[in-house]
């Protein structure tokens, strides 16, 4: 698993634990969430499993390049992405429109062809606009990176799961179920929202959980603050219960 699945993970873990411990309140108000509450259990039992058998892989079978190569296209594109959208805004131009939209929400989940194709739109946006860009602060070399690092991804990509090591293997699964969570994940966040003025102390410590594992949250714009909330015990179980109801913390996320 790389870095950023295990902290998403983590903060995923963390989620968990304030809803089982909030669980009365917005259970009582929409009782559906139920079945994405326990698929969010088991999404984060699976992540255990791959964890722990990630553990027991030798270093010399497994390698990470191809997760490297994805950070480092998508860091690339997401300087680049940000030139685009500031140009978009400035001066609407559908060549760009599609790249420019791209958000790290939406580029983190892919891999594999479909992160490539949507690496070469925001390349081949860029090179349409390159003069234009400059103005936006996004260099030459910016642009240039970005192509070096789809040229090293491309041949990564292309390789069936089918001939990859145990380690490979277990990288896609990891990957697959990163992007489960992020799906559940984004449906609470949409559930949260609709309490911001009903149960404020849940939506205080869910907003806490999100933000600390997750640099690209943003919380929905209602109007109420974090400091208009209680301090999340109303209605709870409590945290020192909420804190067991996963069990212990498992090492690969400590």
């Amino acid at each position: 698993m790389t870095d950023r699945e295990e902290a998403y993970a983590k903060m995923a873990r963390q989620l968990y634990r304030v809803l089982t411990d909030q669980r009365p309140q917005w259970e009582a108000r929409n009782p559906d969430m139920l079945a994405e509450f326990d698929q969010l259990n088991s999404y984060l039992q699976a992540m255990d499993e791959v964890a722990a058998r990630q553990g027991g892989v030798a270093g010399a079978d497994y390698t990470d390049a191809r997760d490297q190569a994805e950070h480092a296209a998508e860091e690339a594109a997401g300087r680049i992405v940000r030139g685009l959208r500031a140009l978009n805004q400035s001066v609407p131009n559908p060549a760009i429109a599609t790249a420019a939209g791209y958000t790290p929400d939406q580029l983190d989940p892919k891999y594999g062809p479909e992160l490539l194709g949507a690496l070469n739109e925001i390349a081949a946006a860029a090179e349409g606009v390159r003069p234009l860009l400059a103005n936006q602060g996004v260099t030459d070399e910016q642009i240039d990176a970005l192509t070096s690092a789809i040229s090293l991804y491309t041949p990564l990509s292309e390789i069936p799961n089918g001939t990859q090591s145990q380690g490979g293997k277990l990288s896609g699964t990891a990957r697959e179920l990163t992007k489960n969570l992020r799906t559940v994940v984004k449906h609470f966040d949409q559930f949260i929202d609709t309490l911001r003025g009903e149960i404020p102390g849940l939506v205080e410590r869910y907003d806490e959980a999100r933000e600390a594992g997750d640099p690209n949250y943003v919380k929905n714009s209602t109007g109420i603050g974090r400091n208009n909330g209680g301090d999340g015990s109303d209605g709870g179980i409590g945290k020192e219960a909420a804190g067991d109801a996963y069990g212990p913390e498992p090492k690969p996320f400590q």
